[in-house]
């Protein structure tokens, strides 16, 4: 909705005729959902990366196609345990059509990385603590080889993170872990220790970072999680509430005010 505000903006630019054919456009486009950009090429990469013991991970990189560009501002999407890089709903197209490239990223159990060395298929439900444990690096490998694959495409130097409980977890973890920092994290439902990841050290040592935590408000776990993981913070730590049922990305579904709340977010921090 933000983005129709934002034409009808111009409108005091142009004759009545224009006025009225802009109505109708907006109209149309928040009835049928098809982004104001549509016409925007992009570049898709499906990404098979193997972590450090060999699991296979899976990832998606989509990025606007701009002749001669190279440095794109990134935001990478770790989803709630469980689900998987579909659950995001319309959040990507909306961070594509933004100009950002978007990494989402299937983490070790779900969705399509869910083949170990062997070819074994492992559920996230199988999982040992231990396997947990190595999600912040398997973001990492991903990244990692991102920057190896492409080493003329710059994808890290301004970059944000939003995830979902564990997602955002593993997100922190990650961030502490690589040498540029996120401008920005998002979390969605976020919790101090899950699976074995621990957070407050990593969001202590997270010196200019800020955060945005939304919760809706009936999980009362992630209220208190929130207020907790707030202490630690270095830098901003703002939280949102929503009204509306679910958790995690449960909530971009079910709170229509939830993407462009973090669409505007991010656009704080990636600015060009």
């Amino acid at each position: 909705m933000l983005r129709i505000v934002n034409i009808t903006g111009m409108w005091y630019n142009y004759n009545v005729m224009k006025r009225f054919t802009l109505v109708i456009l907006a109209f149309f486009l928040v009835f049928t959902n098809i982004p104001v950009f549509s016409a925007q090429a992009f570049v898709k990469k499906d990404l098979s990366v193997q972590s450090s013991d060999k699991f296979n991970i899976k990832a998606s990189l989509t990025y606007p196609k701009v002749k001669g560009k190279k440095d794109f501002k990134t935001v990478v999407l770790l989803h709630s345990l469980g689900t998987d890089s579909m659950w995001w709903s319309d959040l990507p197209d909306t961070l594509l059509q933004d100009g950002y490239a978007v990494l989402a990223i299937d983490l070790r159990g779900h969705g399509k990385s869910v083949y170990d060395s062997k070819l074994n298929k492992v559920s996230w439900k199988n999982l040992t603590v231990n396997a947990y444990k190595k999600y912040p690096d398997d973001v990492l490998s991903v990244i990692n080889y991102i920057n190896q694959e492409y080493p003329k495409l710059h994808f890290f130097n301004d970059w944000a993170i939003i995830g979902s409980d564990i997602g955002g977890s593993a997100g922190i973890i990650a961030s502490d872990r690589y040498k540029n920092n996120p401008k920005t994290i998002v979390l969605l439902s976020p919790v101090v220790h899950t699976r074995g990841l621990y957070i407050p050290v990593s969001v202590a040592q997270l010196d200019n970072v800020d955060f945005l935590s939304i919760s809706c408000n009936t999980d009362f776990s992630a209220i208190e999680a929130q207020n907790y993981i707030k202490k630690f913070a270095q830098n901003g730590f703002t939280t949102y509430t929503s009204q509306s049922k679910g958790t995690g990305m449960i909530m971009i579904k079910n709170a229509p005010e939830v993407i462009p709340l973090i669409d505007e977010w991010i656009k704080q921090y990636l600015k060009d």
